[in-house]
């Protein structure tokens, strides 16, 4: 099966700093956004451009993004806590969009998402990777998901 995997050296801003409205006008990305996007969708290309031969439209895909933080433990925490509110989660949106206009495949292709979160002071960044998933693992029953499990 042919995948793409690449190393983004940025990571995409929040969910909340996405996109800003404009009265009258409508709603588009931010500044910040759009400067990921340009990056990521460029990192994708050039990293990616063997993988593209092997992707294939209307079959389903998994996306699976290990996000790489600088910080997600607290050095001290007055409140006891251990890890820093950083929502993983927050880092999806955009970063799904991306990969699905830079390979030509819409993320309604994405049946399944891998998230994950790890810690690099010195490699903040993500890997991204995409894979074709068998087509008998994509729209099952809840029947046959529970029988899975």
């Amino acid at each position: 099966m042919n995948q793409l995997r690449v190393w983004i050296d940025k990571l995409p801003p929040s969910s909340n700093k996405i996109y800003v409205n404009i009265p009258r006008k409508g709603r588009f990305l931010s500044p910040q956004a759009m400067a990921f996007k340009i990056y990521a969708m460029r990192e994708i290309q050039q990293q990616g451009r063997v993988a593209f031969l092997g992707l294939k439209q209307n079959v389903p895909y998994e996306l699976q993004l290990a996000v790489f933080f600088d910080q997600i433990e607290y050095v001290k925490s007055l409140k006891g806590s251990r890890y820093k509110r950083i929502d993983l989660s927050n880092q999806v949106k955009l970063i799904e969009d991306t990969v699905a206009e830079a390979v030509g495949i819409g993320d309604e292709h994405n049946f399944r998402l891998v998230l994950e979160k790890h810690c690099d002071p010195d490699h903040p960044g993500m890997y991204v990777t995409l894979r074709p998933i068998a087509e008998d693992r994509v729209g099952l029953t809840k029947e046959q998901y529970d029988n899975d499990w």
